[in-house]
């Protein structure tokens, strides 16, 4: 990716809110639509002297930090921003964690755990809606172990189903005995768990309130002396799900 420097102050009226410079060869002609991670992002390409430039907007949906001071626009990759530790706000005034993102129905691992989610939906349990989600988790170690051994607690401090506003749902006795049939499952080294995840949401489980992500917490500091030693190949080993999103 290439950007732009000028010696005059950054001007959105002047740029058209624009930035994120690519080759016009790089895009197909006729681009009608913006894909961020498989989401459609709003937006308009527009191609200007042979440039192709897209949105500020969709920057910010992949993840980049973009600001500008002087004559300076800067733009931050959502890697190099996890370096500096100072994670992003999201709505509702809590600090987003560095994870290993992908969609539903994508495979995410960590070093340690593979974990796919999938089909997303309102269930009816005993009269009581909820959210839930189809999980399989692997063991992608040579060791057996626990899902606690591997620090993969699937309960409400560790694992949260997120609306649009960054709050998340609560769950019940119910939603955390589920979440403990992983957390508590023997698994052999490539070992596959399958089952369900669920939050009801206060009772209040609606597809008019839609969970929009699912981030899962995993930290190592947490573990004892056999998970620090576990093979994890990232350094924050956590899951975040954009449960608007499918692969």
């Amino acid at each position: 990716m290439n950007t732009r420097r000028s010696t005059r102050p950054f001007s959105f009226r002047r740029g058209l809110g624009l930035a994120a410079l690519l080759t016009a060869s790089a895009l197909a002609a006729g681009v009608t639509r913006i894909l961020v991670n498989g989401r459609v992002v709003p937006g308009t390409v527009v191609t200007v002297g042979g440039q192709t430039y897209v949105p500020i907007s969709a920057l910010t949906a992949a993840g980049f930090q973009v600001s500008t001071a002087g004559d300076t626009l800067s733009i931050t990759g959502p890697q190099a921003s996890a370096g500096q530790g100072t994670p992003g706000t999201v709505a509702g005034g809590s600090q987003q964690i560095t994870a290993l993102s992908g969609c539903l129905n994508q495979t995410l691992f960590n070093g340690v755990w593979r974990i796919k989610f999938s089909n997303l939906r309102v269930i009816q349990d005993d009269g009581t809606a909820r959210w839930a989600v189809d999980l399989e988790a692997r063991n992608g170690t040579a060791k057996a172990m626990t899902g606690a051994d591997g620090l993969l607690f699937a309960d409400e401090q560790h694992l949260a189903f997120i609306t649009a506003d960054g709050t998340p749902m609560s769950w019940s006795i119910t939603d955390s005995l589920n979440g403990q049939k992983v957390t508590y499952s023997q698994f052999q080294p490539s070992g596959v768990w399958r089952g369900m995840i669920t939050t009801f949401d206060g009772n209040a489980a609606s597809t008019s309130r839609r969970p929009t992500k699912l981030v899962w917490r995993i930290d190592t500091s947490e573990g004892g002396d056999f998970a620090k030693a576990l093979p994890w190949g990232v350094k924050s080993p956590s899951f975040r799900i954009d449960l608007t999103c499918s692969k």
